[in-house]
């Protein structure tokens, strides 16, 4: 079980860009680590889209919600940034934010307004990792999209909870396959266009079967092949280690060990 995560190649990205996109995500990530870090409680936002001066976060620890409402008071949520994600890029080159940035948990941040990441592109290498990072959401999008469009709830289910583990896993915060994620049951719903009767219901079909487990904010993994088997043909995004100081995985760690 824990053993697949090991041997998991991962696409990669051209070898003649892969130093330059290295050097460049360092660069980008010291300038967001050397602002103070931010906190926010759950439910509060952290970019709005009525915010005058749009800026762009570095998830630390915790996790948010990329969302949109309706007018009925429906919600869709769009993303869900996991810590070591970047929030708000598309801020660089709008007027104003587009979507709200919601926390998820209790989440510590940086923040960099638009205009001085715009600034720091000037650098070769750091407007290369944002053509990467604007890249990787792109195909998280399509993920997405083709999840919902062609998968069963279970299946749609089996992705999401596959999907955080692998990006807990490649940035380090994770080394069992088992992690912390602070979602309930209705806001899983809005993210994979399911009621919150049938993400119930396939949760519990999930746990009958020995696949995974999801309660009470705990994801436990016990078949990862099959998780991967629900994946198998979707858009599968390339991702680099995300580069962030030790401390990010000890001071507030993604996995709830008390549980």
């Amino acid at each position: 079980m824990g053993g697949d995560s090991v041997r998991r190649e991962w696409p990669r990205y051209a070898a003649a860009v892969t130093e330059n996109l290295m050097s460049g995500g360092r660069r980008l990530r010291q300038a967001f680590l050397q602002t103070p870090m931010r906190f926010a409680v759950a439910r509060s936002p952290i970019i709005h889209p009525t915010d005058r001066e749009p800026s762009v976060v570095l998830l630390r620890n915790g996790f948010a919600f990329r969302s949109c409402y309706f007018p009925d008071g429906r919600r869709a949520i769009a993303r869900v940034l996991a810590p070591g994600d970047f929030g708000g890029l598309d801020n660089i080159v709008l007027a104003g934010p587009a979507a709200e940035i919601t926390a998820a948990s209790r989440v510590g941040y940086h923040t960099l307004p638009a205009a001085t990441v715009r600034a720091l592109t000037r650098d070769h290498d750091i407007a290369l990792t944002m053509l990467m990072l604007g890249a990787e959401a792109h195909l998280q999008g399509d993920r997405l999209t083709a999840t919902i469009g062609r998968l069963d709830a279970a299946a749609r289910i089996a992705v999401l909870l596959l999907d955080i583990h692998d990006r807990l896993f490649r940035r380090g915060f994770i080394s069992r396959p088992t992690y912390n994620l602070p979602m309930t049951q209705e806001q899983v719903a809005d993210h994979l266009g399911l009621t919150l009767v049938h993400v119930n219901r396939t949760l519990r079909r999930l746990r009958e079967e020995g696949i995974a487990v999801f309660d009470r904010g705990v994801v436990i993994i016990r078949d990862i092949d099959r998780l991967r088997e629900f994946a198998s043909g979707l858009p599968q995004p390339a991702e680099l280690a995300a580069e962030l100081p030790a401390a990010t995985s000890t001071t507030v760690s993604p996995i709830r060990t008390d549980a």
